[in-house]
Formats: C-alpha cells, sequence, structure tokens
C-alpha cells in the first residue's frame, strides 16, 4: 500500500508541477461532460417547435351536389386543420405542386383528398364497397427520417378528425327525427306506446336473425331469401324507431365484452408461447447425453410445462364460441382441438427416451401450428367481432333509418353474393345477443313505475350527432397514470448520455495518460502495485469527470433526479468500473487493447438498450448486452433519477461491480502472458514510422 501512495503521489507532483500538464487535466475533466450536455440539450423536447415543419395540403375532390346545395368536405376538411398550431399545414391549390413539393423536399409530406372523398362522406354504401384511399399521403424519408415519423403522427390525428366528420354525417342522418320522437314521450300512454314499439322492433329483430339463418342455409336460392328479407324489413320498418333507445346500452356493453376477449386471447396466447419455447429447450436437453437423475428432472418439469399448456389450450378453446358459425372461428376452434391432442400425445411420450425425437418432431410442429394456424385464425376472429360491431352501430343508431337504408344493400348483394355472407355472419354474431338483451330492457322498463320509464326512455332517445360523433370515433377514454415520469425526452435519455460521457471521459484519461509507471523511480514496485499506483490518480480525475458531469446536469440543464446524491453516487461507482476496465485492457494488451476499447464503447452505444428497447434491436444484440457494463450503469442511474424499485439499485450495481474484479484479473493476471506480445506489437508499430 506504501508503494501504492508513493505512486500515487509522485503523479500529484508531476501534474503540479506543470501548467501546461495541469491544463490538459483540467481539459479532460470538463470535455467528457460535454458530450452528455450537448446530446442531453439536444433532445431535450424535439417534439415542441413541430409546428414549425410544413406539411402540404390539397384536393382532388369535386364535392357533390345535394338538395340544391353544393357539398364538399375535403375542403371543409382542410379549412378545419388549416390553423392547427402542431404542425406548419399549407394548402395548396394544385395537388401536384403539394406532390412535387414533396419530392423537393420543400415539404415534408403531403396528404391529398381524392376524388370521391365527399361522395364516400354522404354515402354509407359507397363508403362500405369503395375500397381506394380517399386519401394519399405523400412523404419523403430522405429528406429526414425522424420527421416521416412525425408525419405519420400527423395521419393519424387527421384520420381521427376524418373519422369524426364522417360519423357526424352519418348521426345526423340517422338521427334527424328523433326529437319529434323524445317530445311526443309525454304521457303514460305515449310511454306504453313506445314499449309497444320496443316489443315489435325486439319481434321484428328476431325475425331478421331467422331470414338471416335461412339465407346462409339456402346460399343456392339468394333470390328468394332476399325478397324474403325485403319483404319482411317492409312490413315492421315503421316499428324500429324505438329500437336505438335501448339497445345503445346493449352495443356498450358488447364493446366492453369484446374487449375483455381480446385481452384475454392475447394472455393466454402470450402465455402459450413462453411455454413452448420453455419445452422446446427441455426437449434439446434430453436430445443429449445426460444422467437418470438429471432426465428424471427435466422430464417432471416437462410434465409441469405440459400441463399448464394443455390449461392455457383448453381456455382459449373455451372462449371460442361452440356455435361459431364465422371461418376464423371455426378454424380456430378446430386448430385448438388438434393442438390439445398433440400436447396429450406429448404427455404420453415424453418420459421415454426412445421416443425423444418423435416428440421434438411433434413439438416443432404444434410450433408451427401455434405461428402460422392458431395466431392468425385468434387474430382473424377477432378482427370479425370488431368488423361486426361496425357494422351493427349503423343499424341500432336508427331502426327505422337502417331498416330504410339496408334496401340498396340488399340489392347489391345479389350481386356481391360472397361479401354479404360474411357480413351476416359478422352481423349476427351482434344480433343474436342484442335480441336477448332487449327482452331485458323491455321487462325492467314494465316492471318501474311510469314516471321512471317516461324518464329512462327520454333519456336513451335524446339523441345528439355532434356528442355521439365525439364519442363513438373515441368511445374510451384512456386515464394515464406514469410510473416513475420524466419532464422531457432529455431528462428521460440523461442516463444513457451520462453513462457514455463516462465511459468517453476514461478513454481519453487512460489514452493521454501512460499506462504504466516510471520503473526507474520505483524499481522494486511488484506489477499489482504499478497497476493500482497508477489506477489511483486515474481514478481520482474519473471521480472528478463524474462530479462535473452530474453537477451539470442538475445545475446547468435542470434535471431533476428523485435521488440526486444516488445519482452522484452512481457516476462516481460507473466511472471507476470504466476506468479500471479500459485500464486493464489497455496496459494488458496495448494497441489491441485499445481498439478494443473502441469497439466496445460502438457496440454499447448501439446494443446497451439505453436509447431502444433491447427486444426491439437485432438478435445479435439481446444475446451479447448482457455482457456489457453499459445496461447495469445506465439501469443503476435510472433508479437514481426516476425512483427506486425495491434492491433494484443495488442489484445493478452489484452486477456493474463484477466488471471491475474482472478488470483487475485483467490488469493483474491475464497481463503477464502478454507482456511480450505486447513489446513486439509495440516495436513492430515504431518501425513503420506511422503507427
Amino acid at each position: 500500500m506504501k508503494t501504492i501512495l508513493s505512486i500515487f503521489h509522485n503523479d500529484i507532483k508531476s501534474i503540479i508541477r506543470s501548467i501546461f500538464v495541469l491544463l490538459i487535466v483540467a481539459a479532460l475533466a470538463v470535455m467528457p461532460s460535454l458530450y452528455a450536455w450537448i446530446n442531453i440539450f439536444a433532445t431535450w423536447d424535439p417534439y415542441v417547435n413541430t409546428g414549425d415543419l410544413p406539411v402540404a395540403l390539397a384536393s382532388r375532390d369535386s364535392g357533390i351536389d345535394k338538395n340544391g346545395v353544393h357539398i364538399n368536405r375535403a375542403e371543409e376538411m382542410i379549412s378545419e386543420i388549416r390553423n392547427d398550431t402542431n404542425i406548419k399545414y399549407c394548402p395548396l391549390e394544385d395537388p401536384e405542386e403539394a406532390v412535387e413539393g414533396v419530392k423537393s423536399g420543400e415539404y415534408y409530406a403531403a396528404f391529398i383528398f381524392e376524388d370521391g372523398y365527399t361522395y364516400d362522406i354522404e354515402n354509407l354504401e359507397a363508403a362500405v364497397n369503395d375500397e381506394d384511399a380517399k386519401i394519399t399521403n405523400y412523404s419523403n424519408i430522405k429528406k429526414n427520417a425522424p420527421a416521416v415519423k412525425i408525419t405519420d403522427g400527423v395521419a393519424e390525428d387527421l384520420l381521427k378528425k376524418i373519422n369524426k366528420q364522417y360519423v357526424r354525417t352519418m348521426l345526423e342522418k340517422f338521427f334527424g327525427d328523433t326529437d319529434e320522437l323524445v317530445s311526443s314521450l309525454d304521457s303514460d300512454e305515449a310511454v306504453e306506446d313506445a314499449l309497444a314499439q320496443l316489443t315489435e322492433a325486439r319481434d321484428a329483430l328476431h325475425a331478421y336473425n331467422q331470414s338471416i339463418e335461412i339465407f346462409l342455409g339456402s346460399s343456392g336460392n339468394i333470390t328468394g331469401a332476399l325478397d324474403s328479407l325485403e319483404r319482411h324489413l317492409d312490413a315492421d320498418r315503421s316499428q324500429g324507431r324505438s329500437e336505438i333507445a335501448d339497445a345503445k346500452k346493449v352495443y356498450k356493453q358488447a364493446k366492453k365484452d369484446l374487449k375483455t376477449v381480446s385481452h384475454g386471447i392475447e394472455q393466454r396466447k402470450a402465455k402459450l408461447d413462453k411455454s413452448l419455447a420453455a419445452l422446446e429447450e427441455i426437449v434439446d436437453a434430453l436430445k443429449q447425453p445426460i444422467d437418470a437423475k438429471e432426465r428424471q428432472k427435466l422430464v417432471q418439469k416437462a410434465e409441469e410445462i405440459l400441463d399448464n399448456t394443455l390449461v392455457i389450450l383448453q381456455d382459449l378453446r373455451a372462449m371460442i364460441p361452440e356455435d361459431g358459425k364465422t371461418p376464423a372461428s371455426r378454424i380456430a376452434a378446430a386448430t385448438l382441438d388438434l393442438m390439445i391432442d398433440m400436447v396429450k400425445d406429448i404427455q404420453k411420450g415424453i418420459g421415454e427416451p426412445s421416443r425423444i425425437d418423435e416428440i421434438a418432431a411433434s413439438l416443432e410442429a404444434l410450433k408451427k401450428i401455434n405461428d402460422e394456424e392458431l395466431l392468425p385464425a385468434l387474430k382473424l376472429m377477432v378482427s370479425d367481432l370488431k368488423s361486426a360491431m361496425k357494422l351493427v352501430r349503423p343499424l341500432l343508431s336508427s331502426t327505422a333509418s337502417v331498416l330504410d337504408d339496408l334496401d340498396p344493400v340488399l340489392d347489391s348483394a345479389g350481386r356481391t353474393v360472397s361479401n354479404l355472407d360474411k357480413a351476416l355472419v359478422r352481423l349476427q354474431a351482434t344480433l343474436v345477443p342484442l335480441e336477448d338483451k332487449l327482452d331485458e330492457i323491455i321487462d325492467k322498463v314494465r316492471s318501474a313505475d311510469a314516471e321512471d320509464r317516461l324518464d329512462a326512455l327520454a333519456e336513451a332517445l335524446d339523441i345528439d350527432p355532434d356528442r355521439y360523433s365525439s364519442f363513438f370515433t373515441n368511445p374510451v377514454e384512456i386515464s394515464v397514470e406514469k410510473f416513475y415520469p420524466a419532464d422531457t425526452y432529455g431528462e428521460a435519455m440523461t442516463p444513457f448520455y451520462t453513462i457514455i460521457a463516462l465511459w468517453v471521459g476514461g478513454v481519453m484519461l487512460v489514452t493521454i495518460l501512460k499506462s504504466n509507471i516510471n520503473r526507474r523511480k520505483f524499481p522494486q514496485a511488484t506489477e499489482t502495485q504499478g497497476f493500482f499506483g497508477r489506477y489511483a490518480i486515474l481514478f481520482l480525475l474519473g471521480q472528478i469527470q463524474a462530479a462535473v458531469t452530474v453537477a451539470g446536469d442538475i445545475f446547468l440543464l435542470h434535471c431533476t433526479p428523485v435521488h440526486p446524491w444516488l445519482m452522484w453516487f452512481t457516476a462516481s461507482v460507473a466511472s471507476a468500473v470504466f476506468i479500471l476496465l479500459i485500464y486493464a485492457l489497455v496496459r494488458s494488451f496495448g494497441n489491441i487493447g485499445r481498439a478494443a476499447v473502441i469497439v466496445l464503447m460502438v457496440l454499447q452505444i448501439a446494443g446497451s438498450s439505453g436509447s431502444y428497447p433491447i427486444e426491439i434491436l437485432p438478435v445479435i444484440f439481446a444475446k451479447l448486452y448482457k455482457f456489457y457494463p453499459y445496461p447495469y450503469a445506465i439501469d443503476a442511474m435510472r433508479e437514481a433519477m426516476f425512483g427506486l424499485y425495491r434492491f433494484d439499485y443495488l442489484i445493478f450495481l452489484g452486477q456493474l461491480a463484477i466488471f471491475g474484479v474482472i478488470a483487475i484479473i485483467i490488469g493483474i493476471f491475464i497481463r503477464k502472458p502478454f507482456i511480450g506480445v505486447d513489446r513486439f506489437v509495440s516495436e513492430k508499430l515504431e518501425e513503420t514510422e506511422v503507427l
């Protein structure tokens, strides 16, 4: 220890004696922090100035004439959004000028409303059958890649506004006469009449479902089935106006149930994927030569996973209706039945070594079915349910109006039988439970006194198109609760850039300061004493770098860490470990070590999960990042910055400290065999008179 301190004191004196050296050391203490500060400041709030991004707007839509009035919904939408301050919208008369502006880089994007936009807004049937996009988004990724991501967000926001415009137009059409119906509910007799109409509407809905069954079962007699439907709808059209009053409640409940089913399927599918992956690892292990005891343990673990997998598959199967009529539900049910049988077969043979290759092949087939057949079928089934909800909503909005508007749909169905068949299957999936719920609503209203029934019906039929269009375009409001929040993006990135700055600082220190001590002054010093003696001055300068960097983060950039002292302590530990590792590599391997340090820095910047989640990076990064010191230092810094979770902070620091132990092993023990190699490489480099 005395020799180590003597080397340290000598290094301090050498620095203090020379003003030139002192200035260099002072620069080394500050320069790495500039890397962190500049990057943090540059990314502090990158989206605050998006209002200066020019985006062109133009229209090819000619509009339509309706009831003697010219309507152009595209121009209305452009007028509505042109003053949006989030983006610098630039309305243009010529669509081609907008497209050329995107090509030239004058605009980051352009949104062109195509011809027929207004017609589709005003005509439900046209919108359903029109497969051409009515808005084209032109973008130029060469201009700036992140800007394209921003304009994609603009496109989503624009789509929401357009959906609201469409829904409002549809609701105005469907709900134009509901005020008259509401005003008529002013007596017990009126309520009884309304209840009678609800009952008749329920009966009409039941008959309508029966008609769908007839159509689906008799596709060879299309014309007769369509005539039957039209006659039935004509007979009951006048009785449908009151149906929406109570059926809209059913619609809301159906949406909630659909979300529950969809979420449950996603959860169980994720568990199924994990179970199959774990089972594959065990089967691979069982194929290797192992002793009987180890094999028994693996078999027991495999049996547990198989039992769990079987439960998951059975749960998924239970979520699919037994009488499901959509192709997707039938495929999903058949696929799950097959997978359940395959799992049971694997269970029977998992304990037999002679069948392990057969089991492996069955498991591979099971995984393939899971990925290529089950997942698409489940997604399509949920998509069909969502489509059914979209299809049934206009029907629920106003039975009278929808029954009128179904005539052209039924007429066109004669020309597009296959499309109608699919649509009716999806429609029926929602109408059947609505019919049952309508029974409950009627019974509930009849059981209440007259005054309550009047209020309930009046409230249900009091429809405001503006309010409902806002609801249907955003049916669910999300309440966001943030854990460990950061005020800005730059503050959220502070741990990443601060840790990188500390590594850069370590590289600069080890590169400029000599890695070996002066043997003429300390001839008796051992390799260990020489290693720690020179590391002492590097450690001190690294601590100054850490303190300056963290102080700048807090006082210069105004970051607000939850635990500022822990933030400094994290930087202190990270700097000590980084410099120890860098110093050990350079001292042991010389120029090769310096190259390794640079390569390691580049790999860590790209693949340490500091900026992007490790799960979305290429697989090679996911496999290597756990062997880097960066991730543990960044995670510990995040704990200090945004708040502690249990013992994670100590765990991360402990994992980071392991790299310090590795560095000592490299610097003291591994160095010895490479001393000669280092000298040989250095001599050869000197001979080149270039390197």
